[in-house]
């Protein structure tokens, strides 16, 4: 805020010629303040450039409602672009950017479990054949397991054979089932099925540990440039 402060000495006319000399002093001021101000206004607002349906460009410090949603650019008071307003993305570029984005995290996830599975061989194996001693001590241990469950499945068809021919001995003579020989039946039947899971399972993760070493085996090989070995089965 400005402050003025008039004197008046001396003759009438003496304070009348100091009182027109200030009076036209202040409307300089003022005008030059007004000015100024306005300046500052105009220099802080904002203009808008913007395309209509028809191709033509239009200029104005704010944006009809129809064409809010398009791109549009910001300029300065000289008519400089400051900044770009891009237009809202429809349903279908939303969807493309999203899956853009998946693809690429999946691609990044991917690459980051082969650099991680890269050194998981190259800290654990110091050859192919090491590679390979592994691989056959694991098919070892699971083909002693199918063993062992093939054993049980003999065991149990025979005993399930047995047990229904004496259920059919005894259909035969019209006589009744014990509910001993009947539990045997459906034991055996259950174990039997158990088993045979247990059998198709156990061949799975053979065919899997032969599959996952062979993948091992071939990117060791890329990975150090080392040959299989002559005792590779």
């Amino acid at each position: 805020m400005l402050y003025f402060h008039f004197e008046c000495t001396g003759s009438f006319n003496d304070n009348h010629m100091k009182l027109k000399s200030f009076s036209l002093i202040l409307a300089v001021i003022l005008a030059a303040t007004l000015t100024a101000g306005a300046l500052a206004q105009n220099q802080n607002q904002k203009l808008y450039k913007w395309v209509d349906k028809n191709g033509v460009v239009h200029y104005g410090s704010s944006v009809p409602p129809e064409y809010a949603s398009q791109q549009m650019q910001v300029l300065n008071s000289e008519g400089v672009t400051v900044q770009t307003v891009a237009a809202p993305k429809t349903a279908e570029e939303i969807a493309k950017d999203n899956q853009a984005k998946a693809e690429a995290a999946a691609k990044a996830k991917q690459e980051q479990q082969q650099h991680d599975n890269d050194q998981m061989l190259l800290d654990t194996y110091t050859s192919v054949a090491d590679i390979e001693r592994d691989r056959n001590s694991r098919l070892a241990a699971i083909d002693s397991q199918i063993k062992v469950i093939n054993n049980s499945i003999s065991g149990l068809q025979s005993a399930l054979t047995s047990y229904q021919m004496q259920a059919d001995k005894l259909t035969k003579a019209h006589k009744p089932i014990p509910a001993s020989l009947k539990k045997n039946l459906d034991d055996s039947q259950a174990q039997l099925n158990t088993n045979q899971k247990l059998l198709l399972k156990q061949q799975q993760d053979k065919q899997e540990v032969q599959d996952r070493y062979t993948a091992y085996i071939k990117r060791y090989q890329q990975l150090t440039g080392q040959n299989a070995s002559n005792g590779s089965s």
